[in-house]
């Protein structure tokens, strides 16, 4: 029998406990991680990310970063490991405070999510398509002030279906340790790069972010037979199941990018191809009904290409578009000015993107005629422009490192009270 070798790094399973580093650990958590595969073999480090991340929570010791390993994934009943970690509106509060702890349990947790109790197996005859894929799936929240409607609605988990963003500890712990959860925290981590103070922001190598999209399956008329073949989750009396799981973490400088979608997701031809496979471990989990879309390590192919990857949900209406690309323009200022947008990024690639109002007129007026000849691109570009960082000659807008959630939750949370002492450097 093949034992499978557990490595354990801080960005899976909080490395800050050295006490549990060196636990046996059960055979039934069976994700083999190394990061050096981000690279090496990035298909074969997203489907083990997979099984980490899907693996069941444990409750029983209370830990948010601890998968139970007494019990296999695809357990009945059982609730995912990142579900427990903190949802973006508890980093990000409404009143621009400080977060708990990341361990401190509340009144309002919420991780509704429940593997199935009976499985649908659909025999070998394969996925008949039950969407109408005329529709937009994606809901948005409302446009902000440059027209962009956020992929992810910030008001909520559920409306009508929707997005989430949720954090581990090393994530959620940077954003606490270096006082970014409010707009104002921001302007003044900007303010204390420009002083010399900070350094620029860039998360700890153990970081891991994902973004969850759900679709309401009444409003869908998805099939009670149909609906055991997702991740299912109930609020407010309402059923809801796992469409798409974003994955990033920053295994690379750059981050790490993974996207998966349930198998009955409209079509996208912008992904990547699975290069390792799922494995057999999940071929009798309600995992199964779930695809790799695609990973993503650098901006640009050995060609100097863009890389393209999107998914057909959280992308719907710019599928041509990158991920990696897009979040470069995740921007703060030291006076809360605005810099490089998603659409400047999109503009790089597809400047004729209607589903977000642009065309090359409107892309010439964002990024500059120079970058356009005979009515058209003259060059696609994967990485994002230096001049849209510079302002007056200097450095003005300082990247999030990636993280459009530090951007997009901290919209209009202000601060109602002084921040502590530590956070004015």
């Amino acid at each position: 029998m093949l034992k499978l070798n557990i490595y354990i790094y801080s960005a899976i399973i909080a490395a800050s406990s050295p006490a549990f580093a060196e636990e046996k650990v059960s055979d039934l958590c069976q994700f083999n991680i190394r990061r050096s595969d981000a690279v090496d073999f990035p298909s074969k480090h997203a489907w083990n990310l997979f099984m980490y991340l899907n693996h069941p929570a444990d409750k029983k010791t209370g830990r948010r970063d601890k998968p139970d390993c007494s019990i296999p994934i695809g357990t009945p009943g059982t609730t995912v490991q990142w579900e427990a970690w903190r949802h973006a509106d508890e980093v990000f509060l409404s009143d621009g405070s400080e977060p708990p702890d990341f361990d401190q349990k509340s009144s309002d947790e919420f991780s509704p999510g429940k593997i199935p109790e009976a499985l649908f197996t659909l025999g070998g005859k394969g996925f008949a398509s039950f969407h109408d894929l005329s529709r937009n799936f994606v809901k948005r929240g409302p446009p902000n002030s440059n027209g962009v409607s956020p992929m992810f609605a910030p008001d909520g988990v559920f409306n009508n279906g929707g997005g989430e963003t949720r954090m581990n500890r090393s994530t959620y712990q940077f954003i606490k340790d270096n006082c970014l959860w409010s707009a104002q925290g921001q302007q003044r981590y900007a303010r204390a790069i420009l002083e010399g103070k900070k350094k620029d922001i860039s998360f700890p190598s153990e970081s891991i972010e994902v973004k969850a999209m759900w679709i309401d399956f009444a409003a869908q008329s998805i099939s009670e037979e149909n609906q055991s073949t997702y991740y299912t989750a109930e609020y407010n009396g309402k059923k809801y199941g796992l469409s798409s799981l974003h994955i990033i973490t920053k295994d690379i400088p750059n981050w790490y990018w993974a996207t998966f979608h349930h198998a009955d997701a409209p079509k996208n031809d912008f992904g990547t191809p699975d290069e390792a496979g799922m494995p057999d471990l999940l071929k009798k989990t309600v995992w199964k009904n779930y695809r790799l879309g695609g990973v993503q390590i650098d901006f640009v192919k050995p060609t100097g290409e863009p890389t393209i990857l999107s998914d057909p949900y959280v992308e719907n209406g710019f599928e041509r578009s990158s991920c990696i690309t897009c979040h470069a323009t995740s921007t703060i200022s030291q006076d809360g000015s605005r810099g490089p947008t998603q659409q400047m990024a999109i503009c790089l690639l597809t400047p004729d993107t209607p589903g977000l109002g642009l065309s090359v007129d409107r892309c010439k007026s964002l990024i500059g005629e120079k970058y356009f000849s005979d009515g058209k691109l003259d060059v696609e570009r994967g990485a994002p422009l230096p001049e849209w960082y510079v302002k007056g000659g200097k450095t003005a807008y300082f990247q999030t490192d990636f993280l459009y959630s530090l951007t997009f939750r901290t919209q209009g949370k202000n601060e109602t009270k002084p921040a502590p002492a530590r956070c004015n450097w």
